[in-house]
């Protein structure tokens, strides 16, 4: 069989990253080309013209491409966003090579205000028993508090960590809560770790005792829950319960959406709803959505690193509307969002969480038609 050329080679790997069809060795591969091209402009000109570009285009993709890397070596703690980046212009040629209104809107991009929003960070507020409340951005590294005889630190890392070795019939419970913009990271008394994304917060003892370990979730959070085969570990979210004996799972389920979704990565899950009395058990790469009205559940084959791109660092869309890409941006970023005449529009493609916001949004004007008008904390969509 003839080897396939380089050209040949990548095209395949971009369409497997496409598909979502790639393994850790090709992802890999495809970040060293990525990476190579700062210094062999012409493959990259020969890739975009066998691809059915012009030279032109080639030449302009490639000048922004540059930009992208310049920033990268300029700022070596986002060295991923490089890669992002890149990725986001080769999703840019294979879409605009087959619009060609996207391609007239690549040259006549809007010109962002200059803003230097920067992309959230690990930020939350720990409210102890007593009602105190402690800001964890503030809050210097190591030993935090003691609640009930259990110690609370915060690692190296910037996690919130509880060791204890006792139970207690009466735990104090904990609040830790993420703003706009924020995001962090817990383990547990019996060794959970929870991530929670923005705008969301998780109500928690400072021990486990009796028949199981219960928490309250608000918003979104990634659990890798530690397995006990003797006390299950349960979620409530609105009128769900999930109940696991040690799982990896992801919840989302913030007040103002419709539908509260349970994702499993591996393990085993149960979804209940107290409105409609209903269970369903979920198998990994599943994902269940609750009707927050009427208590129905539904189960769907999904794509888990889709629904795992916020905790890995990423946006990762396919095919979205842009009212619902936009609500996890003002999330992220901490800003309010207004359209005009943009209600209609799609976009797909994976974008670094780690970008300011201007050099996002111009990213989304690449690849659309859409314009953004950034005016302090206030962002216009327009069509």
């Amino acid at each position: 069989m003839k080897k396939p050329t380089k050209i040949q080679r990548i095209a395949t790997l971009l369409n497997g990253l496409q598909k979502r069809k790639i393994s850790v060795r090709e992802q890999a591969e495809l970040d060293e080309w990525f990476h190579s091209l700062k210094v062999d402009p012409l493959e990259f000109k020969n890739w975009v013209e066998e691809s059915g570009g012009e030279e032109q285009f080639s030449e302009k993709l490639f000048k922004r491409f540059n930009q992208k890397l310049a920033r990268e070596q300029k700022t070596k703690r986002y060295f991923y966003y490089g890669i992002a980046a890149s990725l986001l212009l080769m999703f840019s040629v294979a879409f605009l090579f087959q619009n060609d209104h996207a391609a007239d809107s690549v040259q006549q991009t809007s010109n962002l205000a200059k803003n230097t929003t920067a992309p959230g960070g690990n930020r939350a507020i720990l409210t102890i028993g007593n009602g105190e409340q402690l800001s964890l951005n503030d809050q210097p590294l190591g030993y935090v508090g003691n609640q009930a005889g259990t110690q609370i630190y915060k690692s190296a890392s910037g996690k919130l960590v509880y060791n204890t070795n006792t139970n207690h019939s009466k735990p104090v419970y904990n609040t830790l809560a993420t703003p706009r913009a924020g995001q962090y990271e817990v383990a547990l008394p019996d060794g959970t770790r929870v991530w929670l994304n923005a705008e969301s917060s998780l109500r928690y003892p400072t021990s486990f005792a009796g028949k199981y370990r219960k928490v309250e979730l608000t918003g979104e959070a990634y659990f890798e829950v530690a397995h006990n085969r003797t006390m299950p570990f349960k979620v409530t979210t609105a009128n769900q319960e999930i109940t696991v004996l040690g799982t990896h799972f992801n919840i989302k389920g913030y007040k103002d959406e419709a539908i509260v979704s349970t994702t499993l990565l591996e393990g085993s899950v149960k979804v209940s709803n107290q409105l409609s009395g209903k269970t369903q058990l979920l198998a990994p790469g599943r994902q269940s959505t609750v009707a927050r009205s009427s208590g129905e559940i539904e189960i769907h084959q999904v794509a888990v690193d889709q629904v795992m791109a916020w905790k890995n660092g990423y946006f990762i869309f396919e095919n979205e509307d842009i009212q619902v890409i936009m609500k996890l941006i003002s999330r992220w970023y901490d800003v309010d969002v207004t359209y005009k005449n943009a209600a209609q529009v799609r976009l797909g493609g994976t974008f670094s969480k780690s970008s300011d916001l201007a050099a996002l949004l111009k990213s989304f004007e690449l690849i659309s038609n859409l314009k953004f008008d950034v005016k302090g904390r206030r962002v216009t969509v327009t069509d």
